[in-house]
């Protein structure tokens, strides 16, 4: 390279740089990248209670900690984050802040954890400071209650990770972050993949003595910068792809069992390499594949599953920048490179039984289903093509069939 950079001219020099930078750029030039702050849309205390009759739902503070009487305190916040991003985010980075208001002074460390059960919010407004608590209303969390006084955590306290997700030492009053961590990025991503999960986090304090509780302000607070916030990095993809496709065995007629499938996006001409690939959840209505590496273009889409065989599209199909594509397998063979499919009750399906993933089904196959089928072998393994977990004859003779049949791998 120094020689090369010797011998050009001040022209020729800025085009060579040029040059580097244009094929050394990561692809993910074409993703979008933003930033969000939000406050928190709703939180609680759960006050240490035996008959489970306190809470906080509408005050100003939560806690975290023990009180001066020697009962644990634990703080509940959730920021109801799928109504504010788009399909396709990809989550970077999430850092929380909370503005703590008093309590004990010393430094103690506060640890977030994620919610593992659903828990609401009522009326109930503790006078003066909080520190006890008051009378729990309708919807309340309470130290027994999800919700007041109807459904029951599954312990008391609340139900939470064993995973510390993220933590901050906090001292005195005023603002303090709790930085961003692989973990707390996974909790944040998965409330945006399963919006139904989304249970928010309990902060955690000092629970080995007394009088270590810590107040912090709440979504309720007077004054707007206290309420707590979470300011999160994302990237959207450059598109999102929503493929229907049956899985032979997993079809019975009117449901397909779900199942995670692999979408690669292949270039279109020879020797058509994998550009992009992306995993989703696929069931009887399909499944959204979100793209973050590919520029757009033309691409021949090839899908993967885990006991069935590779899959590819009859032709490129075209993706656009920021766009929303979509491709159906099941209501026509030809969609399927060389009609590469299965007609089963009324639709078309993916053929099942490669079970070790070579492209073909053949005797090495048959023998696995079979050895498995002949031990009733159960649970989550390649040998169930009918994603029942478990494997017994009529998995057998799927095997059977499409070896019988040479089934294998159509592609360009």
């Amino acid at each position: 390279m120094k020689n090369i950079l010797k011998n050009l001219t001040k022209v020729s020099l800025f085009f060579f740089i040029l040059l580097i930078i244009i094929f050394s750029a990561d692809k993910k030039a074409y993703c979008i990248q933003d930033t969000i702050t939000l406050p928190s849309y709703f939180d609680n205390t759960l006050y240490e209670d035996a008959g489970g009759m306190i809470s906080n739902g509408r005050g100003k503070y939560m806690f975290a900690g023990k009180s001066n009487t020697g009962l644990i305190r634990r703080a509940l916040l959730n920021f109801l984050a799928i109504e504010f991003f788009p399909p396709c985010t990809k989550v970077l980075s999430v850092n929380l802040k909370l503005h703590l208001a008093g309590g004990n002074p010393e430094n103690k460390t506060i640890e977030v954890r994620k919610v593992l059960e659903r828990w609401g919010q009522g009326n109930s407004n503790a006078p003066g400071l909080e520190e006890d608590g008051t009378a729990a209303s309708s919807y309340d969390a309470t130290w027994l209650h999800r919700y007041y006084n109807t459904d029951l955590w599954s312990s008391p306290g609340g139900v939470y990770s064993g995973i510390v997700s993220t933590s901050a030492t906090v001292g005195g009053p005023g603002y303090y972050n709790f930085n961003s961590t692989p973990e707390l990025v996974a909790d944040f991503q998965s409330w945006l993949d399963n919006p139904s999960d989304e249970f928010g986090w309990i902060l955690i304090g000092d629970e080995t003595s007394d009088s270590t509780a810590k107040r912090f302000h709440t979504a309720d607070a007077d004054t707007i910068e206290f309420q707590p916030e979470v300011t999160v990095i994302y990237e959207t993809a450059v598109f999102n792809f929503y493929l229907e496709s049956l899985i032979e065995g997993f079809w019975n007629g009117s449901e397909m069992v779900e199942d995670v499938m692999t979408v690669k996006l292949h270039s279109p001409v020879s020797p058509y390499n994998v550009v992009d690939s992306a995993s989703a959840i696929v069931g009887t209505w399909g499944g959204q594949f979100c793209f973050f590496n590919a520029p757009p273009g033309d691409y021949y889409v090839s899908v993967h599953h885990r006991n069935t065989i590779e899959t590819w599209s009859s032709v490129p199909v075209t993706f656009s920048l920021n766009g929303f594509e979509y491709y159906s397998f099941k209501d026509d063979a030809a969609t399927a490179y060389g009609s590469n499919q299965v007609f089963k009750l009324a639709k078309y399906c993916f053929y099942g039984g490669d079970v070790d993933q070579n492209g073909f089904v053949d005797a090495t196959d048959l023998v696995s289903v079979f050895n498995d089928a002949n031990l009733f072998t159960t649970g989550y393994v390649p040998t169930d093509l009918t994603g029942d977990d478990l494997v017994d004859v009529t998995d057998v003779l799927i095997a059977f069939n499409n070896s019988n049949n040479f089934v294998s791998v159509i592609k360009p």
